[in-house]
C-alpha cells in the first residue's frame, strides 16, 4: 500500500465499506497452527436425509473454522463462525420452520429456524448475511440442506462468514440455552446421498471436546497448509519467509477473486516481509497501511483480541480483507459500468490509489506510480507461484493502457 497515495482516498472511501468492517462479536478469529488443522465434518448429499439429521450449513470444502464454540475475548462466543466466500450458499442444517429472518442486532440479518426434534425444540442460527442474502420467510417449511441463504458480513463482522449457532430449547422461546455446534451436527449427521469426498485438510475443529466424541471426519494434522483457493493459483513452498506463508494462504481464502501469489508481491514490493517497516509518510507494518487506514479496516487475527499493523497475523490477514472489500466495489463498478478493465488490475489500483479515484477516473488511476504498481504486483506474483501456474499469473501483468 503506496503510503503517498492512499491515506486519503481510502478514509474517503470507507463510507462504501463501513458497515462490513466492524471487529466486535462475531468477527472470524484464526487458530494458533493453520498448517497443522484437524477437520470438520463433511456433507456431500442433501436430500433425502433421515428425520432428525443434521446437514453441515455451508457446501463440502468451501469453507475454514475460523473460531470455535466457547470463550472469547472476555466474553463467550455462542456459535461457531464458517469463513467462507462471500455468496458461498447457506444451508439449514435441519428440517424446520423459519421464525425470524432479517434484521437482527450484531448479526446484520439472521435467519433462526426451529425444529422439533426427538429431543426437544432446537433452533439453529445463521447470522451476517447483507440483506439480499436472506433467501428464506417467516413461516417457510424448509427441509435440511436447503439453501436459505448466502454467506455475508454484515454486522459485527471481520470478514465474509457464516455464524452458526445451536439453541437447546430454542433461541427465541426463553430458557432456552446455546450449545457447541459441532458435536451436534457430528451426533446426527446426514447420510450423504453420494459418497463423500476425502475430508478437506487445513480446516479448524471447534473444540477437543469434538475431538474427543469421535465428531470429526479425521482426527490428524497434515503439515502442508490449506491450498489456496483465490484468483490465479497457488503459492509456491519456500518463496515467502516461513512466518509470512501459513497466513498469506489463510488470507487468499477470503474471496475467490484473490490469491496467494498476488498477496506475496504486495509484500514483498510494500515492505520486502519487513514486520517493522515504517515508511516516511507513516505507514506502518509489513502491509503498509497508514495509520487510519488501519483504525478502519485492520482487525486481529491472532487471537489477542487488539489489531496491531505489526503482527504478521493481523497484518496479512487484514491485507486480505481489505483487498476483498475493494474487490467487491470493483465488482460493482463493473456491473453498474462505471468502470472497465481487468478485475485485479483495477482493484488493485483502488488499493494503491484509493477506491474512490479509480471509480472517479473509470478504470485504472493514470498517473505512473499506480500504473508501475499495476504492472508490476502481476508481474512480481509468477515468482510466488507454483510452477504449474506461472503462465496464466504472468498473463495477468500485461494489458496496461
Amino acid at each position: 500500500m503506496s503510503a503517498g497515495w492512499v491515506a486519503v482516498p481510502i478514509v474517503a472511501s470507507a463510507a462504501l465499506v463501513v458497515a462490513v468492517l466492524l471487529m466486535i462479536g462475531s468477527g472470524d478469529r484464526t487458530p494458533s497452527d493453520p498448517a497443522c488443522l484437524p477437520d470438520m465434518p463433511r456433507i456431500n448429499g442433501t436430500h433425502p436425509v433421515t428425520a432428525g439429521a443434521s446437514v453441515v450449513p455451508l457446501p463440502q470444502g468451501s469453507y475454514t473454522v475460523s473460531s470455535p464454540f466457547g470463550p472469547r475475548a472476555g466474553g463467550f462466543h455462542r456459535g461457531v463462525d464458517l469463513a467462507a466466500p462471500q455468496g458461498t450458499p447457506i444451508l439449514a442444517a435441519t428440517d424446520g420452520v423459519v421464525v425470524a429472518a432479517g434484521p437482527a442486532e450484531g448479526f446484520g440479518n439472521w435467519i433462526v429456524l426451529d425444529a422439533q426434534r426427538p429431543d426437544g425444540l432446537t433452533s439453529t442460527v445463521y447470522g451476517h448475511m447483507f440483506s439480499d442474502g436472506v433467501l428464506a420467510h417467516v413461516g417457510d417449511h424448509v427441509q435440511a440442506g436447503q439453501q436459505i441463504g448466502k454467506v455475508g458480513a454484515a454486522g459485527e463482522a471481520t470478514g465474509p462468514h457464516l455464524h452458526f449457532e445451536v439453541w437447546s430449547g430454542g433461541r427465541l422461546h426463553g430458557g432456552g440455552h446455546p450449545i457447541d455446534p459441532v458435536p451436534w451436527l457430528g451426533a446426527a449427521t446426514a447420510t450423504p446421498t453420494t459418497a463423500p469426498a476425502s475430508p478437506d485438510r487445513g480446516v479448524a475443529v471447534s473444540s477437543r471436546a469434538a475431538r474427543r466424541r469421535n465428531v470429526l471426519a479425521s482426527s490428524g494434522c497434515d503439515p502442508t497448509p490449506a491450498p489456496d483457493v483465490g484468483g490465479m493459483g497457488s503459492l509456491r513452498a519456500g518463496s515467502v519467509p516461513p512466518e509470512y506463508e501459513p497466513w498469506i494462504r489463510k488470507a487468499a481464502t477470503q474471496c475467490p477473486e484473490l490469491s496467494a501469489p498476488i498477496l506475496a508481491a504486495q509484500l514483498k514490493q510494500e515492505s520486502g516481509f519487513n514486520r517493522w517497516a515504517r515508511s516516511s509518510a507513516g505507514a506502518l507494518g509489513p502491509a503498509q497501511f497508514m495509520p487510519g487506514t488501519w483504525a478502519t479496516h485492520g482487525v486481529s487475527a491472532d487471537g489477542n483480541g487488539t489489531p496491531d499493523p505489526f503482527s504478521i497475523p493481523d497484518a496479512v490477514m487484514s491485507q486480505g480483507k481489505y483487498a476483498c472489500e475493494l474487490i467487491g466495489i470493483v465488482k460493482q463498478g463493473l456491473a453498474d459500468g462505471r468502470l472497465h478493465g481487468d478485475l485485479t488490475q483495477l482493484w488493485l489500483s483502488a488499493y494503491n490509489c484509493g477506491a474512490a479515484n479509480t471509480l472517479a477516473q473509470g478504470g485504472v488511476c493514470q498517473n505512473s506510480q499506480t500504473l508501475g504498481y499495476v504492472r508490476n504486483i502481476p508481474a512480481m506474483a509468477a515468482a510466488f507461484t507454483a510452477p504449474e501456474q506461472h503462465t496464466d499469473v504472468r498473463a495477468e501483468a500485461g494489458g496496461i493502457r
